[in-house]
C-alpha cells in the first residue's frame, strides 16, 4: 500500500492503545541513533585518479568507481556490505542541444540518493540523519546537461564483484550517445590477468584457419571433451567456440551480466579440474540465474588458432547447482571426491542439462547485442538421458552432440544483423517434433510477414491439470506457442524474449520433484516432449510446444523474438489470465464521462488545461492535499497496459481478504508481493481507476502510481493524470501506526519512470508541464501522512504507444522541452 493515506499495514481500532504503542516504540527508538554525520571531501580522491574517460561526439564521460574501504571512507558507510556499489561521472556536454543522462542505463534498479541515506538512519540522530540526507542529495548526479555545462555525481548501484562494467546512454531530441566502460577495482584480480596468453603456444603452432576450416577442426580433430588433472578421463564436454578479440569477449560477457572469478575462488575448484591442452581454464565467468537455485559457469581456453585473424578459444557452459542445504550444514565438500558427493546429494541434477546452458549462452549474448554471427556444430559427442555420459569426477550429462560456435564483435550488433552459419542437416531432422495442443481456448494470434505465432498462457488449475503438479507453486508458468513459418531461410526462436530467466524443462522437472503425487509425472522426458526444445525454425515449418517462465499472474506480457530472414520479428503479447481480482477490472473507461464533457485540445490547449489540473491527490473526504499528480500519460487504455507491462510493471489486486492476507505475510516475512493492493487516494471525486506496481526487494520497497482518465483528449488519445512515488522503508505514524516512508525527491522517481518506459521502447514523446506547484529541498510540503516531499512544480507528459520506439527516435516536444531545473536550495 502506499506511502500516502491509507498506505499502512495496520491501524488498531483504539485510538489510545495506537498511541501508547507509538510513544513507546518512540521512545526505544529515540535511545538508538546518536551519531553525527561527517562525510569526507570529494578533492582529490584517490579513486578519481584511477577514472577513464571517452568521447562521443559533443559529449565527453569522466567515470570512475570507489572500492570498499575508500566508500568507507568517503561516505562513513558501509554500502558494499549492503550490496550497494557508488559509481561516480562526470558529463560534459559542448553541444548546441540539452541532453539527458539514463541512469537506469548504468543500473535497471539503481538506488536513489536519499533512498541509500534512509537504508542507513539508525545509528544517527535527527541531526546527523538530515546532514546525510543533505550530503547524499547533494552529490547525486543531475539528469539534465544544457549546452556548454556538465553534471558529475554518484549513481549507487548493485554492487558487481571484480571490473565494474556498465553501459551509460545519454540522449536528446531523437539523438543519442553511447558509452560502455570497464573500470576494474584494485584488490582483485581476475584468474585470466595471471595467465600469460603471449607464450601459451609458440607462434609457428598456431593455425591460420578461415570459417570453412574451423569447421573441420571442430568437427574432427578437437576432442570431444575436457580431460581429468593428470590428462586421463574424460571431462565436461567443450561445447562453446568462441572467435572473438580479448575486448570482444570481456565486452560480450559483462554486457551479459557475467562476473569474473579469482584463481583462487573456492566455487570454482570443481571446475579448474578440467583441462584443455594439460591446464585449467584460462578463464571463468559466471552468471547467477534469477529466481533460482543455480548459476551459469563457463571455462574459457585459448586455442592454438586464429579466424579470420581473430583469436579462437574453446569452452565449456553449464548449470552449476548451488550447494543444497544437507552439503552446506555436514561440510562433506572437504571431506569427499566431487564423485561422491554427486552420488550421495544428486539423483538427475539441472547440472546435466548441458545442451541448454549453451542455448541460454547464445541467447544472453545475442540480446546483449555482441553477436556476429552464430552457427551449431557437431563434435561434442551425443549422449540419452537413457545412456548419459559421465565425467572422470562423476558428473552425468546428457547432450545431442553440438558446439555453440560465435563470432563476438566488440561493437554492439543489432540483432537482426546476426548471421546464422553452419547449417547441420542432422540438426534439422531433431527439430522436428510431434505437436502439442494449446492448454485452452483462450488463443492469441499475431501475424508479421513469414510468421504466424499463436500464443495460450494455462491458468494455476489448467497448468496442474496439464502436467500433474504445482507448477505455479514452484514459480514456473509454461507459455503455449505454436510458430508457423512460411520463410525460405533458417529462423531462430529466442525464449529469452519470453523471460531472460526462462527454465528448460530439465530444469522444471527438476525443481519440481516432490511436489506430485506421481513423479513419474516431472520427469525430464515428460517435459521435454512438451517443450520447445530448440532455437532453429527450418525453412516452412511448424512447431508447437510450451517455454517454461516465471510466474505473471493476472495479465501475462511477454516478447516473442524470431530473427534470421534479414529482419527481426518481435510481437508482444498481452494475455489474461484467471485467478486475481484486478482493481482496473470493474472501471468502466467508456462510460466514465458523458459525451458532452469530453474536451478534444490541441497541444496548447492540453498544456493550459493540464495547468487547471488539481495539483495533488486527495483524501476521501476531499479536505486535504496529498501526493503531487506529477504524471500525465497520452494513451488507450491499451497503449498503456502495453507499456506498463512490457516494462515490468505489476497490476494491483483490490482489497479483499486474501489480498490482506497475503500483504500480511509478506510485511512480516520481508518478502516481495507483486501485486499488493494499494489503499485509495482521490481525484475528480474518485478513487484511482487503475494502479501499477514495480515490486523490489521487498514489500517494503517498491515503486508504484496510481491514474484516473481525464475528459481531454489529444490527437484522438485520451489522457491520463496520475501520481507516482517510490516507497523506500517503513515508518510510523500517529493515525496508523505504521506506513511506507515515500522517496521525498519525487521529481526523482518521475524521471525513473520516463527511463523505465523508454528502454521498454514505449514512448513516442514527452515533454513537462506546469501545474504540481514548486516546493523546494528546505521548504517542502508533506502528503496524507506526514512524508515531506520536495519538487520543481513540473508534471511529465508521455505519449505511450504500442509501436516501438527506440531511445534516440524519441521526441522530446519543442513547446515543453525542459530546461535544466535549477538546483534545489538546501536546509541550512
Amino acid at each position: 500500500m502506499g506511502g500516502h493515506a491509507g498506505g499502512r499495514y495496520l491501524s488498531l481500532g483504539k485510538p489510545l492503545l495506537s498511541r501508547v504503542l507509538l510513544v513507546l516504540l518512540a521512545l526505544g527508538l529515540a535511545a538508538c541513533g546518536t551519531q553525527s554525520y561527517i562525510p569526507r571531501s570529494l578533492d582529490n580522491a584517490d579513486f578519481l585518479q584511477r577514472g577513464l574517460s571517452q568521447n562521443d561526439g559533443p559529449v565527453r564521460v569522466g567515470a570512475a568507481v570507489p572500492d570498499a574501504e575508500e566508500t568507507l571512507q568517503l561516505t562513513g558507510l558501509d554500502l558494499y556490505d549492503q550490496g550497494i556499489q557508488p559509481v561516480w561521472l562526470r558529463v560534459e556536454n559542448t553541444g548546441t542541444e540539452p541532453l539527458r543522462i539514463a541512469l537506469s542505463s548504468i543500473d535497471r534498479e539503481y538506488f536513489s540518493p536519499i533512498e541509500v541515506a534512509y537504508m542507513n538512519r539508525g545509528a544517527y540522530s535527527s541531526k546527523g540523519y538530515t546532514a546525510m540526507e543533505r550530503w547524499f542529495h547533494e552529490h547525486g548526479l543531475e539528469r539534465t546537461v544544457p549546452p556548454g555545462q556538465s553534471r558529475e555525481g554518484f549513481v549507487f548501484t548493485h554492487r558487481m564483484p571484480g571490473t565494474k562494467a556498465f553501459n551509460l546512454d545519454i540522449y536528446g531530441n531523437q539523438q543519442a550517445y553511447n558509452f560502455t566502460f570497464f573500470l576494474p577495482l584494485p584488490g582483485f584480480a581476475a584468474d585470466y590477468t595471471e595467465v600469460d596468453f603471449t607464450t601459451l603456444y609458440a607462434p609457428d603452432s598456431i593455425r591460420q584457419l578461415d570459417r570453412s576450416s574451423l569447421r573441420h577442426w571442430l568437427e574432427n580433430e578437437l576432442s570431444c571433451c575436457a580431460t581429468g588433472p593428470e590428462g586421463v578421463g574424460d571431462g565436461g564436454p567443450l561445447n562453446v567456440a568462441l572467435v572473438a578479440s580479448p575486448l570482444a569477449l570481456r565486452r560480450a560477457l559483462f554486457r551479459g551480466g557475467w562476473w569474473e572469478s579469482r584463481a583462487d575462488d573456492p566455487t570454482t575448484r570443481r571446475a579448474r579440474e578440467h583441462h584443455y591442452r594439460g591446464r585449467p581454464p584460462d578463464a571463468i565467468f559466471t552468471l547467477n540465474r534469477m529466481d533460482s537455485n543455480e548459476r551459469l559457469q563457463l571455462h574459457l581456453w585459448l586455442a592454438p588458432l586464429t579466424v579470420e585473424g581473430e583469436p579462437g578459444w574453446v569452452g565449456q557452459v553449464l548449470y552449476r547447482r548451488v550447494r543444497s542445504g544437507l552439503e552446506a550444514l555436514s561440510g562433506l565438500e572437504n571431506y569427499l571426491d566431487s564423485g561422491w558427493r554427486l552420488r550421495l546429494f544428486a539423483r538427475e541434477s539441472v547440472e546435466s542439462d548441458v545442451d541448454n546452458a549453451h542455448r541460454y549462452l547464445v541467447q544472453n549474448l545475442w540480446y546483449n547485442q555482441s553477436l556476429r554471427s552464430i552457427g551449431f556444430l557437431g563434435g561434442a559427442g551425443e549422449s540419452s538421458s537413457e545412456a548419459p555420459r559421465t565425467t572422470f569426477d562423476g558428473f552425468p550429462y546428457v547432450t545431442e552432440g553440438f558446439r555453440a560456435v560465435m563470432f563476438l564483435s566488440e561493437q554492439p550488433v543489432a540483432m537482426s544483423e546476426t548471421t546464422l552459419i553452419y547449417q547441420s542437416s542432422r540438426r534439422r531432422e531433431l527439430l522436428q517434433g510431434d505437436p502439442v495442443p494449446p492448454p485452452n481456448d483462450r488463443l492469441h494470434r499475431l501475424q508479421q510477414g513469414n510468421l504466424t505465432i499463436t500464443s495460450a498462457v494455462p491458468s494455476a488449475r489448467e497448468a496442474k491439470a496439464i502436467f500433474g503438479v504445482d507448477l505455479y507453486r514452484r514459480n514456473i508458468q509454461p507459455v503455449w506457442l505454436k510458430v508457423e513459418s512460411s520463410s525460405d531461410r533458417d529462423l531462430v526462436l529466442t525464449p529469452y524474449g519470453l523471460d531472460p530467466a526462462y527454465f528448460s524443462p530439465r530444469e522444471s522437472a527438476q525443481r519440481l520433484r516432490g511436489n506430485a503425487v506421481d513423479d513419474s509425472s516431472v520427469s525430464s522426458t515428460a517435459f521435454e516432449k512438451r517443450a520447445i526444445n530448440h532455437l532453429q525454425l527450418p525453412p516452412h515449418s511448424s512447431h508447437s510446444g510450451y517455454i517454461f517462465t516465471r510466474v505473471d499472474e493476472g495479465t501475462k506480457s511477454f516478447n516473442v523474438d524470431v530473427v534470421g530472414d534479414g529482419e527481426p520479428y518481435l510481437m508482444t503479447f498481452v494475455v489474461p489470465v484467471p485467478g486475481l481480482k484486478l482493481d482496473h477490472y470493474s472501471r468502466d473507461f467508456a462510460g466514465l464521462y458523458p459525451a458532452e464533457e469530453l474536451q478534444d485540445v490541441d497541444l496548447p490547449g492540453l498544456a493550459a488545461a493540464l495547468d487547471q489540473l488539481p495539483c495533488c491527490v486527495r483524501d476521501a473526504s476531499d479536505k486535504d492535499d496529498g501526493d503531487p499528480l506529477n504524471l500525465v500519460l497520452v494513451g488507450g487504455i491499451d497503449d498503456l497496459y502495453y507499456a506498463f507491462l512490457r516494462a515490468g510493471w505489476d497490476e494491483t489486486e483490490t482489497i479483499y481478504a486474501t489480498s490482506l492476507w497475503k500483504t500480511g505475510l509478506s510485511a512480516l516475512s520481508g518478502g516481495r508481493y507483486r501485486y499488493s493492493p494499494v489503499s485509495a487516494l482521490y481525484v475528480f471525486g474518485r478513487a484511482q481507476d487503475a494502479a501499477f506496481q514495480r515490486a523490489r526487494s521487498s514489500i517494503h520497497e517498491r515503486n508504484h502510481f496510481r491514474i484516473w482518465l481525464t475528459p481531454l483528449r489529444v490527437e484522438g488519445k485520451p489522457v491520463w493524470i496520475g501520481q507516482i512515488s517510490r516507497d523506500i522503508g517503513v515508518h510510523f505514524t500517529w493515525r496508523t501506526i505504521t506506513t511506507h516512508k515515500i522517496d521525498p525527491d519525487v521529481d526523482e522517481t518521475r524521471e525513473y519512470l520516463l527511463e523505465n518506459l523508454a528502454y521498454a521502447q514505449a514512448v513516442k514523446r514527452f515533454g513537462y508541464v506546469e501545474g504540481v506547484g514548486r516546493a523546494d529541498y528546505g521548504e517542502p510540503r508533506g502528503n496524507l501522512t506526514g512524508d515531506p516531499y520536495f519538487t520543481d512544480g513540473r508534471r511529465i507528459l508521455l505519449w505511450l504507444s504500442r509501436e516501438q520506439t527506440a531511445i534516440d527516435n524519441i521526441d522530446v516536444l519543442g513547446f515543453l522541452r525542459p530546461d535544466a531545473p535549477p538546483a534545489l536550495p538546501l536546509s541550512p
